[in-house]
C-alpha cells in the first residue's frame, strides 16, 4: 500500500464503527493528516447526527490545525443541507489543502456536486482510492441509489442434509450461540427483515435484535390473505411492522397493512420499500418466500447456516443453483456465503 491507501484504509476502518446505526445514510470515515501524522479523525456515528468530516474536525486539538491539512474521506463530502449542514462547506471553511476520496456519492443530491464545490474553492481533489473496498462497505447504499431498490440479503439455516424444518413445519434449532449472534449482527445492518406469514404462524418470532448492539429493523410480513394471528409477537411490542396483503389496508400506529393487489410480485414489494426509503432488507424465510426472491433475480447476497445434524426428512431448504465459494466455521456450524448473484 502507498501512503494514500494507508490513510484511506484507516478512513474505511473508521466507517465500519457506524454499522447498524447510520442507515439510511452511508458508512463514512474521515482522517485528517498533517506532516504525515494523523491529527484528527471521525466517523458518522448515528443517523441524524454529525457526519464523519464534522467529527474529524471537532477531534482536532485546535480547529485552526485543519488549515493546510490533507483529508481522507471514504465517501464524497455532501454538498446539500439535510439533517446536517454540507460537509464540503465545512472543509472549505477549514481551509484544508487537499481532499482524497474513496467513492463518489451516488445520491442525486450529491453525485459530484461536493467535489465541484471543493475544486471551485481551490482545494485539490483526488478520487478513487481503494474504490472497490469502499463499494463493498457501502453496497446497500449504492444499490439503493443505483438500482432504485433495496439491497436484498437472503439467509436461512438448515440441517446437513438440507432441511429447514420438520415435515409439519415445526421449527428446529439449527443455531449455536455464536451463529445466533452473527444473525443478530446482520439484522442491525439491514433496515428491514422479511418473512412469510407461515413463519409467523409456525415460529412466532420476535424478529428483533437482542444479541448485538444496533437498531431493530422494520419487520415485513408477506401475508396475501391476512392470516397473521393478532397475538403474534410482532404485533405486540410497538416496533414498526409492515404486513403486505392483497386487499387489506390499515394504519394502526406502528403496525401497517398494505394492499398490493392480487398476485403481487417481489418487484411490487421492493418498489414500495424503495418509495419508503428502505435501503436494505434481510429475508429470513421460509422456503417459499426465499425461492420467490431467488427466482425474481433481485437478490444481492445469500447466507446459509448449516448445522452438523441429519433430519432425514422435513421441509427442504431452497433448491436453487448457488455456488458456495465462501465458507467459515462458527462453533460447530458451517456458514456459507455467496454475493453478486447477477
Amino acid at each position: 500500500m502507498n501512503k494514500h491507501e494507508v490513510w484511506m484504509q484507516r478512513a474505511l476502518d473508521l466507517s465500519l464503527l457506524g454499522a447498524g446505526r447510520v442507515a439510511p445514510n452511508p458508512l463514512v470515515g474521515c482522517v485528517i493528516i498533517k506532516n504525515d501524522q494523523i491529527i484528527g479523525e471521525g466517523w458518522h456515528q448515528a443517523y441524524g447526527q454529525a457526519h464523519a468530516e464534522v467529527n474529524a474536525i471537532q477531534s482536532l486539538a485546535h480547529q485552526e490545525d485543519a488549515q493546510g491539512a490533507s483529508v481522507y474521506v471514504s465517501l464524497e463530502p455532501c454538498s446539500h443541507t439535510g439533517k446536517t449542514p454540507p460537509c464540503a462547506d465545512l472543509l472549505i471553511k477549514s481551509k484544508v489543502k487537499e481532499v482524497f476520496i474513496c467513492n463518489l456519492d451516488p445520491n442525486p443530491l450529491v453525485a459530484g456536486k461536493g467535489i465541484e464545490k471543493l475544486k471551485a474553492a481551490g482545494i485539490q481533489v483526488e478520487q478513487g482510492i481503494l474504490e472497490e473496498k469502499g463499494g463493498i462497505i457501502n453496497r446497500h447504499f449504492f444499490t439503493f441509489h443505483q438500482k432504485k431498490r433495496p439491497y436484498i440479503t437472503l439467509k436461512w439455516a438448515s440441517s446437513l442434509d438440507g432441511f429447514i424444518a420438520q415435515e409439519n413445519g415445526k421449527p428446529v434449532t439449527f443455531s449455536n450461540k455464536p451463529s445466533q449472534t452473527l444473525v443478530h449482527q446482520m439484522r442491525t445492518q439491514h433496515q428491514g427483515i422479511l418473512v412469510g406469514v407461515n413463519t409467523i404462524i409456525q415460529d412466532n418470532p420476535q424478529l428483533n435484535v437482542r444479541l448485538w448492539t444496533g437498531n431493530n429493523p422494520i419487520r415485513i410480513v408477506l401475508d396475501p390473505h391476512n392470516r397473521i394471528p393478532k397475538n403474534s409477537q410482532v404485533l405486540q411490542d410497538g416496533q414498526p411492522t409492515w404486513i403486505f396483503t392483497q386487499d387489506v389496508q390499515v394504519d394502526d400506529g406502528p403496525y401497517q397493512w398494505f394492499a398490493l393487489g392480487e398476485n403481487y410480485q417481489i418487484k411490487d414489494i421492493l418498489n414500495l420499500a424503495y418509495a419508503k426509503g428502505l435501503i436494505s432488507i434481510l429475508v429470513e424465510g421460509g422456503t417459499k418466500t426465499l425461492m420467490a426472491f431467488l427466482q425474481s433475480g433481485l437478490v444481492d447476497e445469500v447466507w446459509k447456516q448449516e448445522k452438523n445434524i441429519l433430519l432425514g426428512k422435513g421441509i427442504p431448504a431452497p433448491n436453487y443453483k448457488l455456488t458456495w465459494g465462501n465458507g467459515r466455521k462458527i462453533g460447530e456450524d458451517n456458514v456459507w456465503y455467496q454475493a453478486d448473484l447477477s
